[in-house]
């Protein structure tokens, strides 16, 4: 069975970055990025962060689809790596959706700092500042708790995203 590394972290944190870092060591492996399942959704698009019916509706869309993919993958062998904003909602969603591939799927929580968290974002597009410091604060806490399980990194010192790619392999 191949495994499933879901990356988490705010906007700025690499995920992408990591994600594709990762793909390079192995000869079969699929990157979901989840951002492109969420804009399938081409009439009644609603942003993650909101909060009405039909925002939580589609982020449980994008968990089920980002996580049908992933089981489609592992049937086939190969090993995937999501890239998502894992919260305290959608963490037990994952847990449940792939819990078929058994302890073969890891959570990896990107958590720089907040500064370097701006910074990263200011340098890739500079348009997520207002979500970041919203988010951020909230995957701190949710990490520490517990209530977003696995690994937690603080990418804040990483040379580039191998480097964090290493990281990433060493907890998994």
């Amino acid at each position: 069975m191949e495994q499933v590394i879901i990356l988490s972290g705010p906007p700025g944190a690499g995920k992408s970055s990591v994600a594709e870092a990762l793909c390079e060591r192995f000869d079969r492996m699929v990157h979901v990025e989840v951002d492109d399942i969420r804009h399938a959704v081409k009439a009644g698009y609603r942003h993650p962060w909101d909060n009405d019916r039909q925002a939580r509706e589609q982020r449980l869309l994008a968990v089920r689809n980002a996580s049908a993919i992933a089981r489609e993958s592992n049937a086939l062998r190969y090993a995937v790596v999501i890239t998502d904003v894992v919260t305290a909602e959608s963490a037990p969603q994952y847990r449940g959706a792939l819990a078929v591939l058994g302890p073969a799927v890891h959570l990896v929580t990107l958590l720089p700092t907040l500064d370097v968290t701006l910074a990263r974002d200011a340098a890739r597009h500079g348009d997520m500042a207002d979500r970041i410091r919203a988010l951020h604060p909230e995957l701190t806490r949710d990490t520490a708790s517990g209530a977003i399980p696995g690994a937690v990194l603080d990418t804040s010192d990483d040379i580039d995203p191998r480097a964090t790619a290493d990281r990433v392999q060493d907890v998994v």
